[in-house]
């Protein structure tokens, strides 16, 4: 009861309310063994107590005995814990200064974790000691013994001497090597009875081979002659093989070339085109009002051919993605709703011009949006609503969305499900059908509309224009939105051209991969200005400075002549270099239009160049540019532009970027 007692905090008429002096023993070790425990394992402390107990014969037998440090070895710590005054499960000093003790010896007999301890401790130091006395005799252990020692090795590792963990690891191996040794005679046995069984079976079969070998031998003849002449078509495939793979190494290099000629040839195309395009607008929107209605006709005439330039090249370089199965695709989730207004909005106003019947019909029972790529969607409608408009002189063009039920031709349905756009054939689609009542197609003709550069006959791209190029891309773009266009048609009654895509695409196909031409212009401001394109035309700036940075004389003069018109200042730098010393002299431009080719220092370098002047950090840098080959988007924005355009580009459309980069008013 001496920690009880310290410093007067239980008095000895308290006892009886912990249980007695073992209740009070058991809760005061207890506690004190918990908030040891919190930091060391019981192990260590289990072996630090028993150190200092003798227990022969259970724990009624334990006595109170005197431990030296060198004993415990690192484990003194423990007993300095143990027997810190707040404690008191251990005394030290009691036998000499590096000795310890338990504290009382009632605490051997009552405290119920110890004498746990100290029975099982008495159990272990039996069987340790017979363990040991066989390890003197260098006798083996039984079965039993080590079933016994498996137990306290796992229990006792630290406190088996290693002259009995020898003796365990070697009767275990002893006893294993004779269970191996038994289990291989009676294996044996069982093989020598199998071998004198298998040698009768194998000297019938023996007779049997014997007489076999002589029509063996006449197969092996035969077969030599088969393989002589299977060498002889090996090589003949190999030579094939190789001439193949010749003319694969011709054709991805002619696929190289063209890529990089059309690569080239659009840029060269777009810098006099874009020069063309802006001048040709200028002219036509007659800002000064100095020239006749027959000279503003003539400049809506060029403009016209230039866009029909562009659409054509636009064209070229689709149909290249396309030859080359290597089309841009790019799914998001759209809505249909907004899918259609932009479709209705776009070619209303044509319809209204040619005095045609133009409806629109989006059925409710289609879900809210669809995951696709909306670009190419577009790209489809776009075709198929330009070419009934186009062959249609009166009547209608109607547009309806809606589910595709029994009329989707089963032929469509199996091939959708063929190429992977489905999981069966009865899983839903979208039909996006285009209707007019223009001139129609005959039967005979309708495989050959769907080849490129391919029309009716000689007579339709004369009267209707068109280089034939439409149906061939919009088939292929369908296909690699996971779907098919089937058509329809009956001559001077009209045509309907249908689009079906899957209601819950699957993946695309691998080839809808990045294009070989990554920045194909919009050609929306183009082709249909006056319609859906943004139109600042009455926007004035406040002589804000602009540095177009171009070698291409023609391109200055134009975008010259477009910018200072609506009241911006124009500065020109034909190279990097100078672009840069420009920016110098000049604090107070406020956005660059940056071509990409231009000599010294190209716009990639240029435009890093900037940004690494703190002042231009944040300068804006339109990437205006015919350089539309696969990553120049990404190179240029990763090099510091603030926005990439392609030549050509609509003059109305570059003054709308002009204004969101400098940040003028749209309604300025």
């Amino acid at each position: 009861m001496w920690a009880l007692q310290h410093d007067r905090r239980l008095s000895f008429d308290s006892y009886q309310s912990l249980g007695g002096v073992s209740g009070a023993l058991n809760q005061h070790a207890e506690k004190a063994y918990r908030l040891l425990a919190q930091h060391l394992d019981e192990p260590r402390i289990r072996r630090v107590l028993l150190s200092m107990v003798r227990a022969r014969g259970g724990a009624t037998s334990a006595v109170r005995v005197t431990v030296h440090r060198a004993h415990l070895g690192k484990d003194w710590y423990i007993a300095q814990l143990l027997a810190d005054p707040e404690q008191r499960l251990v005394v030290l000093g009691s036998g000499g200064p590096d000795t310890a003790e338990i504290a009382h010896e009632a605490l051997i007999r009552e405290w119920a974790r110890l004498a746990a301890w100290v029975e099982e401790d008495a159990d272990f130091q039996q069987w340790l000691a017979v363990v040991e006395e066989r390890a003197t005799e260098a006798d083996l252990l039984s079965a039993t013994r080590l079933a016994e020692a498996d137990r306290w090795l796992g229990e006792r590792a630290a406190d088996i001497p290693g002259a009995v963990a020898d003796l365990i690891e070697f009767s275990r191996d002893e006893i294993t090597a004779q269970q191996r040794t038994e289990q291989m005679l009676s294996a044996s046995q069982e093989l020598t009875a199998q071998l004198q069984q298998r040698s009768a079976e194998l000297e019938a079969s023996q007779r049997a081979l014997q007489a076999s070998n002589t029509e063996l031998e006449h197969k092996a003849e035969l077969l030599a002659r088969q393989n002589r002449d299977i060498e002889i078509k090996n090589s003949e495939i190999e030579e094939a093989r190789q001439v193949l793979e010749e003319r694969a190494e011709q054709l991805a290099m002619s696929m190289r070339y063209k890529s990089e000629f059309l690569g080239n040839m659009s840029y060269e195309l777009r810098s006099p085109l874009n020069s063309l395009l802006i001048l040709a607008k200028l002219l036509a929107d007659n800002g000064e009002g100095n020239l006749t209605p027959r000279q503003v006709e003539f400049a809506e005439t060029i403009h016209g051919a230039g866009s029909d330039l562009l659409q054509l090249i636009s064209d070229i370089l689709d149909l290249s993605r396309v030859e080359a199965g290597k089309m841009d695709v790019s799914a998001t989730r759209i809505a249909l709703v907004q899918l259609v207004d932009y479709v209705e909005a776009t070619f209303r106003p044509l319809t209204e011009e040619k005095g045609l019947d133009f409806s629109v019909r989006l059925s409710p029972e289609l879900p809210a949006t669809l995951y696709t790529d909306e670009s190419r969607v577009l790209q489809v409608l776009r075709n198929l609503l330009s070419n009934a408009v186009k062959f249609t002189d009166a009547g209608m063009v109607r547009l309806s969305v809606e589910p595709g039920g029994a009329e989707v031709p089963d032929a469509i349905r199996e091939q959708l499900w063929e190429a992977g756009s489905l999981h069966s054939p009865q899983d839903g689609l979208i039909a996006f059908s285009v209707s007019d009542s223009g001139i129609g197609i005959p039967a005979g003709k309708m495989r050959v509309i769907f080849e490129a550069f391919q029309q009716l006959d000689g007579t339709t791209s004369r009267k209707y224009g068109g280089t034939g190029l439409g149906l061939a891309i919009s088939r292929e773009v369908a296909r690699v939105l996971g779907g098919e266009i089937h058509a329809v048609s009956e001559p001077t009654r009209g045509s309907t051209f249908t689009l079906y895509l899957p209601v819950h695409s699957l993946e695309l196909p691998s080839h809808a991969s990045a294009p070989p031409f990554d920045g194909a212009p919009d050609l929306a401001p183009v082709l249909a200005a006056g319609t859906t394109a943004e139109r600042p035309a009455q926007a004035r700036f406040a002589g804000e400075k602009v540095l177009i940075v171009d070698d291409d004389v023609r391109t200055v003069f134009a975008l010259t002549m477009s910018l200072e018109r609506h009241g911006l200042g124009v500065l020109y730098a034909e190279n990097g270099q100078d672009c840069v010393e420009l920016l110098g002299r000049h604090r107070n431009v406020a956005i660059v239009l940056m071509e990409i080719m231009i000599p010294e220092m190209d716009g990639y370098a240029t435009m890093s160049a900037i940004r690494r002047l703190p002042q231009y950090a944040h300068l804006p840098i339109i990437a205006l540019t015919a350089k539309a080959l696969k990553g120049d988007r990404e190179k240029a924005m990763s090099a510091g532009a603030s926005e990439y355009v392609t030549k050509p580009v609509d003059p109305d459309h570059l003054l709308a970027r002009v204004m969101h980069w400098t940040g003028m008013p749209k309604d300025a």
